[in-house]
């Protein structure tokens, strides 16, 4: 009985020892990834959205690419990936929508017509936030900076992903077929993703629909049972490659809250034409017909 009573106590201790680490390591990434914007909440909104209650909200994901040569010169994170989420878990719908890099907008607060990348390197996420909103009209609730270089890391901490290819093509020695599912380890998903110049990979749309199906998958496999088994380091890859205004109750309540969410996940591209513009420099111009119609999906999924 004594001994019983030991193991019990040795259990117990290590249960506690357990629970402390889980807290405090979580504590800790929450307070790394958090980056507030410099607002109460975004200008196209009378109040701020309550996650707490499962209000429909959005929010915006920026990838940047933090190379060591852009650093040195000098020069700011560009948003290479611009994408922005309309999410109603009651609707159980998500609009997802792709916005290119280069396209031509003004840059709120640098008083300037732009490429729209541009905009995180000169002011941020502040900037790129209040950028994307007079770009579409729609408010901007929360965002999420991904740092490229991370993602692969990322991806192979939680045992890769799975995803249909959207085009048949090769690319840095890797072969997709579309419509074929594949699983993608850490290198496999850059070369996926970043392909855009190969033969069937369909040029700066057809990438910009792989980043969304990376993203789908990546989020698939981190609300999964599975992802639990990578937890400390998959805490120490967010730590190092995520920023977000989301606090980690904040986080928590979108977990809990907006599964629904993921079961009709819709993708869209904004459509334009691309050229030399008259500054002699290369933009994708945005289609006020295609602008206007996915301002409409993201409003109407978030009851505007």
């Amino acid at each position: 009985m004594k001994w019983m009573i030991r193991i019990i106590a040795i259990l117990f201790i290590l249960a506690v020892i357990a629970v402390a680490y889980l807290a405090i390591k979580l504590f800790a990434v929450g307070g790394a990834i958090h980056n507030p914007l410099n607002r109460e909440h975004s200008e196209l909104r009378s109040s701020t959205v309550d996650l707490s209650k499962g209000e429909p909200f959005t929010i915006a994901l920026f990838g940047v690419d933090s190379n060591e040569e852009r650093a040195s010169a000098g020069g700011g994170e560009r948003s290479d990936t611009i994408m922005l989420l309309s999410i109603n878990p009651d609707k159980k719908t998500t609009e997802m929508v792709s916005i290119p890099r280069d396209t031509q907008t003004e840059i709120v607060g640098h008083d300037t017509i732009e490429k729209i990348n541009h905009a995180y390197a000169y002011g941020g996420a502040d900037m790129a936030v209040k950028t994307l909103e007079n770009l579409v009209n729609v408010p901007v609730d929360h965002y999420a900076t991904i740092n490229m270089d991370g993602l692969q890391d990322t991806i192979d901490t939680v045992g890769g992903i799975d995803v249909v290819s959207n085009a048949t093509f090769t690319a840095e020695g890797h072969q997709f077929t579309q419509g074929e599912k594949t699983h993608l380890d850490g290198e496999t998903a850059m070369a996926f993703i970043r392909s855009r110049k190969e033969d069937g990979a369909g040029g700066d749309f057809g990438r910009q629909e792989r980043q969304q199906l990376v993203l789908q998958g990546l989020a698939n496999k981190l609300t999964s049972v599975s992802s639990l088994a990578n937890f400390n380091g998959l805490m120490n890859q967010l730590s190092d490659n995520v920023q977000t205004d989301l606090s980690l109750s904040e986080l928590n309540q979108i977990r809990s809250n907006y599964s629904d969410a993921n079961d009709n996940v819709n993708r869209h591209q904004l459509e334009g034409s691309d050229g030399i513009q008259d500054d002699g420099l290369y933009y994708f111009v945005p289609d006020s017909d295609s602008l206007a119609q996915l301002t409409e999906v993201l409003r109407s999924n978030l009851g505007l």
